[in-house]
């Protein structure tokens, strides 16, 4: 078999969402509600809780007001995730499942517990950036950051989208917007959805060798992620042929990141290969 050509292609998938351009929260939405608190503001002006995530961690920072209770401050100063292990390294950190847990502070009502036991509890929504579940104060009692009667919540635009599918909290974590070229020709965006890094020029997936084996060809590519999908594309004919997925090699995830090989067991003279990666199947 004569491989005379190969080709990388990237397919995203998604859902283009509203229009977002930070990890902050939504003016729309951003009040919860304790019975001994009153109304929380979470998005209050130049100083709104904002969540910092790099798709395998997270943690918050910023503050909610209170007109009954003042100024509670989600994480100490510096970057999470935090320790809450000293009287310096403290705040409210988020798995990637969306579960938070750690503690806040109110100068006038103490430590606020993000509990994580099934006593309460507050999560994010990772699809819609909603907040949800309470967290406890022991000044204050519980606060609630999701209810109806009348409907109020809080919701990060974190996990909304910008034009081309790529999260806001991605685009903050790496600091670029998403038609960002570092300097090799691959947009932001689609570093995203290869799960590389978009300030380092040459780290894109790529196709790195093509062998005949028997009865096979091996199409080797890298770098591969755990969080990414693959799919192993083939055409015998560019000119009029048709491309099509090779079967058994759909939507392949791998459990570890690095180089990695897909195999066409198809016969035929020539052929010509794509390697498409999707965030999701």
């Amino acid at each position: 078999m004569g491989i005379r050509h190969v080709i990388v292609a990237v397919l995203l998938v998604g859902t283009l969402a509203v229009e977002a351009d930070n990890t902050g929260t939504d003016s729309t939405n951003r009040n919860a509600w304790g019975e001994n608190a009153g109304w929380a503001n979470a998005g209050p002006t130049n100083n709104e809780v904002t969540v910092h995530f790099n798709e395998r961690s997270g943690w918050l920072s910023g503050y909610v007001w209170g007109e009954n209770v003042g100024w509670i401050r989600m994480g100490s100063a510096g970057d999470g995730p935090y320790s809450n292990s000293t009287s310096n390294n403290w705040g409210v950190n988020m798995a990637d499942s969306g579960n938070l847990s750690g503690y806040a502070w109110g100068e006038n009502v103490g430590w606020i517990a993000f509990p994580t036991n099934g006593n309460g509890g507050v999560t994010i929504d990772p699809t819609t950036g909603n907040f949800a579940g309470h967290a406890w104060g022991e000044n204050i009692g519980w606060l609630k950051f999701k209810g109806s009667s009348p409907d109020y919540g809080v919701r990060t635009l974190a996990f909304d989208t910008q034009a081309q599918g790529t999260p806001n909290w991605w685009l903050d974590h790496h600091n670029v917007t998403e038609g960002y070229d570092a300097g090799d020709g691959v947009l932001a965006w689609k570093k995203y959805v290869m799960d590389t890094d978009p300030n380092a020029a040459g780290d894109y997936l790529r196709i790195t060798a093509v062998t005949n084996v028997p009865a096979a060809t091996d199409v080797a590519f890298t770098p591969a992620s755990a969080r990414r999908y693959y799919t192993l594309v083939r055409c015998e004919e560019l000119t009029q042929g048709d491309w099509s997925n090779v079967v058994g090699q759909v939507a392949v995830q791998y459990g570890t990141p690095g180089e990695k090989t897909m195999q066409d067991t198809n016969v035929a003279t020539q052929a010509f290969y794509t390697v498409e990666v999707q965030v999701a199947p």
